[in-house]
């Protein structure tokens, strides 16, 4: 991996790190994570969070979810810091098998406890993606760097947007390109500070997506 590929995968959890805090800022009680996607991304975010001194930590990791196994472990026994060496063995050791109904149903019933509930998506799945209006609905805030739902159904864009004013769940997406370097959280920086976009250049071909602005 390059050193441009690291800063970008790097730079891609720090933000979502970052869009906690920002969930957290007006808030006292622990956001508590679920996380879909292990792989590279996930696995780096997983220790990202655990890293953090529990004392200090407004995180409580509930929940991970593989492409077959899933280990729920709930607000009151989250896993923790000195799970970080074994989370792999312990989820591939779980007796649930992946299943994201359930898995929505169990965040569901923690948002009416009144908790604040967000799930990371880290894989590259259309059917993980197709639940992104499901969850904003029932108040789960949503964290991916998943383009299929953007990159697809206009419908799904739509319905994840229709999702976001309905609730006060957050939605936040990030994408990268060429070296594995993110892209669209820096464009909406660049616009919301009142520079304007007229082109945007890469060294390969890139699937046209809706980012908020317009040329």
């Amino acid at each position: 991996m390059s050193t441009l590929s690291i800063t970008g995968f790097l730079s891609r959890n720090l933000r979502s790190v970052r869009f906690f805090t920002t969930i957290m800022s007006s808030r006292q009680q622990p956001l508590l994570v679920a996380v879909v996607g292990v792989g590279l991304v996930g696995s780096e975010l997983i220790h990202q969070l655990l890293s953090i001194a529990p004392q200090s930590s407004p995180f409580k990791l509930i929940s991970l979810t593989s492409s077959s196994r899933t280990l729920f472990a709930g607000k009151d026994q989250p896993i923790t810091a000195d799970k970080l060496s074994e989370w792999k063995s312990t989820l591939a050791s779980s007796n649930a098998a992946s299943d994201l109904k359930q898995l929505t149903a169990q965040l569901s019933s923690l948002v009416k406890e009144k908790e604040s509930v967000a799930l990371v998506d880290n894989t590259s799945s259309d059917e993980v993606a197709s639940y992104y209006p499901t969850w904003l609905k029932e108040g789960i805030h949503v964290v991916t760097p998943n383009k299929k739902a953007f990159s697809g159904k206009k419908e799904l864009y739509e319905a994840i947007l229709k999702a976001t004013e309905e609730t006060s769940a957050k939605f936040f997406n990030e994408s990268t390109v060429g070296a594995g370097l993110p892209v669209i959280a820096p464009l909406k920086e660049l616009l919301a500070t009142g520079d304007k976009v007229t082109l945007v250049l890469v060294n390969f071909v890139y699937t046209t997506r809706s980012i908020g602005f317009r040329s």
